[in-house]
């Protein structure tokens, strides 16, 4: 018998609302050079053996003359091995006058990204200084498999508190420039939330939306709403179709885990 569950107080929610959009750091003096994340993944695909890869990195503010900006590996650190996992193809970036963005190119061995290693690295430039964050990134390698002949809509069935909570349908939206991740609507259902407080004023509210990631038979949901949760990890069956993850939640009161399949209509 599934427990009634409260959600958290509204002013949790109140606070989420009335945060503002992430701002963009701004510098009006001198151009800083920095990654653009802490972290980043580059994917090689299955049976290709190796895939060139982009260290993306930029600056506070563009410059008003080219700068040579260098890529610099940090041995000790990484568990990727320079020259068996992986070469640096193009380690020294030209950056024109008046561009604020500019990358690196390595060549990844198609073992390593198989076997998840991780590569770290800072920068260098003798004509730029350095910015206070984001002065080192930490890359990992990962392997990406062809999803041929992937369907888009699914039936969902939902598991929580021993038992079934309503089932739902969805139909997946790729993500534009990937081919390996989709949007979905509600992760566990237009009606869960109502389900599980036993309040049917709660039916379409909280869908726990967010995005789909395949990587082989690995799956890795990333929710688009902090208010009802962080997502969640599971496998994907590339015989079957069939999706299937485990939810985290921070919505309600108490904790527990969501089981969401995927099943091919």
């Amino acid at each position: 018998m599934k427990k009634l569950l409260s959600i958290l107080t509204l002013s949790l929610l109140t606070v989420f609302n009335s945060c503002k959009e992430d701002e963009a750091i701004y510098n009006d003096g001198e151009s800083l050079v920095h990654f653009n994340t802490t972290s980043q993944r580059v994917f090689v695909k299955l049976g290709t053996n190796a895939a060139d890869v982009l260290v993306s990195y930029g600056v506070t503010k563009a410059a008003g003359s080219n700068n040579n900006v260098e890529l610099v590996f940090n041995s000790s650190k990484s568990t990727a091995i320079l020259g068996t996992d992986f070469t640096i193809v193009e380690g020294t970036d030209s950056l024109p006058a008046g561009v604020a963005l500019g990358d690196f190119k390595l060549n990844v061995k198609e073992a390593a990204a198989l076997a998840g290693k991780k590569a770290y690295f800072t920068l260098k430039s003798s004509s730029l200084p350095l910015a206070v964050f984001n002065t080192e990134v930490e890359v990992t390698f990962a392997l990406a498999c062809p999803l041929e002949n992937f369907p888009l809509k699914y039936n969902v069935d939902v598991f929580a508190f021993g038992e079934y909570a309503p089932s739902h349908q969805q139909t997946l939206v790729p993500v534009a420039g990937t081919d390996n991740s989709f949007k979905v609507n509600s992760s566990w259902g237009p009606s869960f939330v109502a389900w599980a407080t036993g309040n049917n004023g709660y039916n379409n509210q909280y869908l726990y939306p967010g995005t789909l990631t395949i990587q082989c038979s690995n799956v890795t949901f990333t929710s688009d709403a902090p208010t009802t949760g962080p997502g969640g990890t599971g496998t994907y069956n590339p015989t079957t179709g069939v999706i299937e993850f485990n939810l985290t939640q921070s919505l309600f009161t108490e904790a527990f885990v969501t089981t969401c399949t995927f099943t091919p209509l």
